[in-house]
C-alpha cells in the first residue's frame, strides 16, 4: 500500500489516469458517439460498403491462415539447429518487421504490375498483380514474421526428451510431430493467428497500394473523407472495422490468460534434438528460400526503382530521384523526430502504468488495465479518426500540429509498452519492494531505485518497438497529416498514387535506412545497459 503524505506519487497517479482518459478513452468514445443513427442506415444500406465488409472478412480469413502457416513452417525451420543458412533465414524473418507494411505491396507492384520488372520487363506480359491476389500475397509476406516470432518462442520451449521418449517407444517422425509438436505448439499457433488477424483486419497500407478495385473497410473509410468529406460516414466504417477487431482481441486475451505454456517440470533436459533428415532439410530450405526470394524482391524493387529514370519504360541508370530527396528532408526529419518522441512517451507511460497496476497502487486497477490495453484492439485508422474528431476544435485544438501526430502514435503504442512492463515486473521478486518499503522507502523511490533499473532492458525494447511502429505506420496518421506535419510514409503513398515510382522508391529506401540506423545507434548506445529483470 502507498504511504500517506506522498504528494509526488499522488500527482503521478492523477497525471497518468488523466492521460489515459484524455488520450485513449476520450478519442475512442468520440468516434463511437459521432455518427447519428441515420449515418448507420445510409452506410449499411449501400451495397458498396457491404461488399467492402465482406472483402475485409475474406482477406481476414485468407491472409491470417496463410501468414500463420508460413510463420509456423519458418519458425519450425529456425528451431532446427542443423539447418543450412539458418542465420540468413532468421534475418529474413525479421526484415519485414522493420519496414512499413505498405512497402511490401509497393515492391510487388513494381515487380508484378503492368510495367513490372518481372511481368513486363522480363516476360513481356501486360498483366497486373492489382486486386485481391496481390493483397493476399502482400499481407502474407508482411505479417508472417509476427507469427514466426510468436510460434518460434513456443517451439523452443518443447523439450527434446519428449521426442526421444516417443522415438524409443517406436513412434515415427510424422506421428511424433502430430502427437507431440503440434499439440504442444497449438496454443502458440492460435495466439499467433489471433495477432496476425488483428493486423490483417487493421491493415491500411497494403490495400491502399495494391488492392485496386478490391475495396476493404479501411480504404473505404479513408476514401469517404478524401472523396466526399463525409466524416460521419468514415466514422461508421471505422466502427464496423473495430467490432471484429475487438472480438478477436478479447478472444486472444482470454485464450492467453487461460492457457498454460508449461511443457515440462523438474530438471531441464540436456538432450539435443534429433538431427533433421535430409528430405526434411531439403523441404525446409526450399520453402524458406522461396519466402526469402519473395521478401528480397521487395527491397530489390525499391533499390532498383530509386536508380532508374522511369520504372517500366526507361531503365537508364540515374541518381535523379536520390538528388531530389532534398525536397523531402522535412518529411524524413519529422518522421524521425515524431517517432523518437512517440516511442519515448509510450515507453515511459506504459511502463509506469504497468508498475502502478502491478503493485495495485492505483485505484480501479482493472479498469486502468483495460484502458491501457485498449489501443491494442483499435485499428490504427480508428485511432487516427478518433484524434481528428476529438482534438480539432477548442478547448483542445491540435489538428495540423506536430503534437497530434506524436500523441496519436504514443497512444497507439501504449499497449505494447504496458504489456512489456507487466510481463517484466512479474519476473521481479516482490521481496525487493517489500524490503525497501520496510526500510521506509516511498512508492516513487521504489519505482526509481528498484523497478526502473531492473526494467532498463524491457524499457529499451518497448521504446524500440514503439519507434519502429511509429516511423513505419501510415494508417494512424492518414487522417491527421497536413502540409505542416506531413511525414515520409504519407508522402510515399501520395507518390505511388500519382505514379511517381522513382520518387516513392528513393524515399522508401531512405526511410528504411533511417530506421535501421536509428535502431542500430540506440542498440549500440544503450545495449550494454540492457538486462533481464531479476
Amino acid at each position: 500500500m502507498k504511504k500517506p503524505g506522498e504528494p509526488g506519487f499522488l500527482f503521478l497517479t492523477v497525471a497518468l489516469l488523466g492521460a489515459l482518459v484524455l488520450f485513449v478513452l476520450y478519442p475512442t468514445l468520440r468516434v463511437m458517439a459521432y455518427p447519428a443513427l441515420r449515418d448507420y442506415r445510409t452506410i449499411l444500406a449501400d451495397p458498396r460498403y457491404s461488399k467492402a465488409l465482406l472483402n475485409s472478412l475474406v482477406m481476414l480469413g485468407l491472409s491470417t491462415v496463410s501468414a500463420t502457416l508460413v510463420g509456423f513452417v519458418f519458425a519450425f525451420a529456425l528451431t532446427r539447429r542443423d539447418l543450412p543458412m539458418r542465420r540468413f533465414f532468421s534475418l529474413i524473418s525479421l526484415l519485414p518487421l522493420f519496414s512499413p507494411p505498405f512497402v511490401v505491396a509497393f515492391g510487388y507492384l513494381m515487380m508484378f504490375g503492368k510495367n513490372g520488372l518481372v511481368t513486363h520487363g522480363i516476360f513481356g506480359l501486360r498483366v497486373s498483380i492489382l486486386g485481391w491476389t496481390g493483397l493476399w500475397l502482400s499481407q502474407t509476406v508482411s505479417f508472417f514474421p509476427v507469427a514466426t516470432v510468436a510460434i518460434r518462442n513456443i517451439l523452443e520451449t518443447i523439450p527434446a526428451n519428449l521426442d526421444h521418449a516417443a522415438k524409443n517407444l517406436g513412434a515415427s517422425r510424422v506421428r511424433r510431430f502430430m502427437t507431440i509438436t503440434l499439440p504442444l505448439a497449438s496454443s502458440g499457433i492460435l495466439g499467433a493467428a489471433l495477432l496476425v488477424a488483428i493486423l490483417v483486419l487493421a491493415d491500411f497500407g497494403n490495400p491502399v497500394m495494391i488492392a485496386g478495385d478490391f475495396t476493404v473497410l479501411a480504404t473505404e473509410a479513408w476514401l469517404r473523407i478524401q472523396g466526399w468529406a463525409d466524416v460521419r460516414g468514415a466514422a461508421v466504417l471505422c466502427i464496423l472495422l473495430l467490432l471484429p477487431s475487438l472480438v478477436i482481441f478479447v478472444f486472444q486475451r482470454l485464450w492467453a490468460k487461460n492457457r498454460s505454456f508449461v511443457t515440462v517440470g523438474g530438471k531441464a533436459s540436456s538432450l539435443e534434438p534429433e538431427p533433421t533428415p535430409t528430405a526434411g532439410k531439403a523441404f525446409l530450405v526450399s520453402f524458406c528460400s522461396l519466402v526469402a526470394v519473395l521478401v528480397l524482391l521487395v527491397y530489390a524493387a525499391l533499390l532498383l526503382g530509386s536508380l532508374v529514370n522511369g520504372w517500366g519504360y526507361d531503365w537508364t541508370p540515374t541518381l535523379r530521384w536520390i538528388r531530389e530527396l532534398s525536397v523531402q528532408w522535412g518529411e524524413l526529419g519529422r518522421s524521425l523526430l515524431f517517432s523518437l518522441f512517440a516511442g519515448l512517451i509510450s515507453a515511459v507511460v506504459g511502463m509506469t502504468t504497468a508498475f502502478l497496476v502491478h503493485e495495485k497502487k492505483v485505484p480501479m486497477a482493472k479498469a486502468v488495465d483495460v484502458v491501457a490495453m485498449l489501443p491494442a484492439a483499435l485499428p490504427g485508422i480508428f485511432i487516427g479518426m478518433g484524434y481528428s474528431i476529438a482534438f480539432n476544435r477548442p478547448p483542445i485544438d491540435l489538428y495540423g500540429t506536430a503534437l497530434i501526430i506524436v500523441l496519436s502514435l504514443s497512444a497507439w503504442n501504449l499497449s505494447t509498452a504496458y504489456q512489456t512492463g507487466l510481463e517484466s515486473l512479474k519476473q521481479i521478486s516482490p521481496s525487493l519492494n517489500e524490503a525497501a518499503a520496510n526500510l521506509g522507502a516511498g512508492t516513487l523511490r521504489i519505482l526509481r531505485d528498484i523497478s526502473l533499473p531492473l526494467l532498463a532492458g524491457p524499457f529499451l525494447s518497448a521504446f524500440t518497438v514503439g519507434f519502429i511502429r511509429s516511423i513505419t505506420t501510415l494508417s494512424v496518421i492518414v487522417f491527421l497529416a497536413t502540409a505542416s506535419n506531413t511525414v515520409a510514409t504519407f508522402t510515399i503513398m501520395n507518390f505511388v498514387n500519382d505514379g511517381f515510382y522513382g520518387k516513392a522508391a528513393a524515399l522508401s529506401v531512405t526511410l528504411l535506412a533511417v530506421t535501421f540506423l536509428a535502431v542500430g545507434i540506440t542498440r549500440l548506445t544503450f545495449g550494454k545497459k540492457q538486462g533481464s529483470p531479476a
